[in-house]
């Protein structure tokens, strides 16, 4: 052994520590040559994705335009019910519709409250009597104006029958409470009435006043009865009626194929009180010499 300032060794530690600063030495040779081999591989393989992602765009072909048939046009996009083929809706219409697809028609009256949307929702006949258009609930009440359920828009019904609220504030139908005076009648002797597709005038026929009835009350004139005239006799006899219970004479008389609106709402001088106004479609030729002569 040895001695020197820090104590005794041992030659051969000595040696065991050159030996243990020399091995790494030797331990680099073969992991240097596998490092070098995994560079080698992986330049490599990045060359051929590099040649493969530069042949593919070219090998495989364009995509080709996907083109909308009627068939699957028809599938993916119905069309609304109402809608007949070859028709094309009112640009205002068309608007409305796409913003409420229970848009029937619209109601105007010259010079009066009445200038409303008219809804139809035939599978929930009362679903606007207290909601608006944007099918909320309505804190007003007033709801919306809307076709009976038991009528049809498209095909069109004989007799459109259309519901609203008499509004103490003067809106939906209250004005058809003043067609009692007949003076506000010869004042507003008719109303426009809009489908999705055309513009109409209407003539008003007549304007009483009536009462829903009970069920087992039979040998009475149910007005809200009437939507289709199945045959002559039959749209006749619902002219008859209206005539016979007219306030003051119009003037104006349905005849068989005209076709009808008839404007109901509360009126409180009897229970269950309706106040009713019946028009017809103007020809076309008489509306021309009336916006004519307007």
């Amino acid at each position: 052994m040895e001695r020197n300032n820090n104590g005794y060794h041992s030659n051969t530690g000595g040696r065991q520590r050159r030996r243990a600063q020399a091995s790494p030495a030797k331990k680099k040779r073969p992991g240097g040559k596998k490092r070098l081999w995994i560079v080698i591989m992986a330049a490599a393989a990045a060359a051929v994705c590099i040649i493969l992602a530069a042949a593919l765009p070219m090998s495989q072909p364009a995509p080709r335009p996907v083109h909308v048939t009627t068939e699957t046009a028809s599938v993916s996009t119905p069309a609304p019910s109402a809608a007949p083929t070859g028709k094309k809706m009112l640009p205002a219409m068309q608007t409305l519709y796409e913003q409420n697809s229970d848009i029937a028609g619209w109601i105007t009256i010259e010079g009066t409250e009445v200038d409303y949307p008219v809804m139809y929702t035939p599978e929930d006949g009362e679903y606007y009597l207290y909601r608006n258009f944007e099918k909320e609930d309505d804190p007003t009440k007033e709801g919306c104006l809307f076709i009976d359920k038991n009528c049809t828009v498209e095909p069109r019904s004989t007799n459109l029958l259309i519901h609203g609220h008499n509004m103490k504030n003067g809106t939906m139908f209250h004005t058809l409470i003043s067609y009692q005076d007949e003076a506000f009648y010869k004042e507003h002797p008719t109303i426009r009435y809009s489908t999705l597709y055309e513009e109409e005038e209407y003539e008003i026929a007549a304007v009483f006043l009536s009462k829903i009835y009970k069920k087992s009350e039979t040998d009475v004139f149910k007005f809200y009865q009437f939507y289709d005239a199945e045959t002559e006799e039959e749209f006749d006899e619902f002219v008859r009626s209206i005539k016979e219970q007219e306030l003051y004479e119009t003037g104006v008389t349905p005849e068989y194929g005209d076709e009808l609106i008839t404007l109901t709402t509360c009126e409180y001088s009897q229970e269950n009180g309706r106040m009713v106004v019946v028009a017809r479609k103007a020809e076309k030729e008489a509306q021309a010499a009336e916006t004519a002569a307007g």
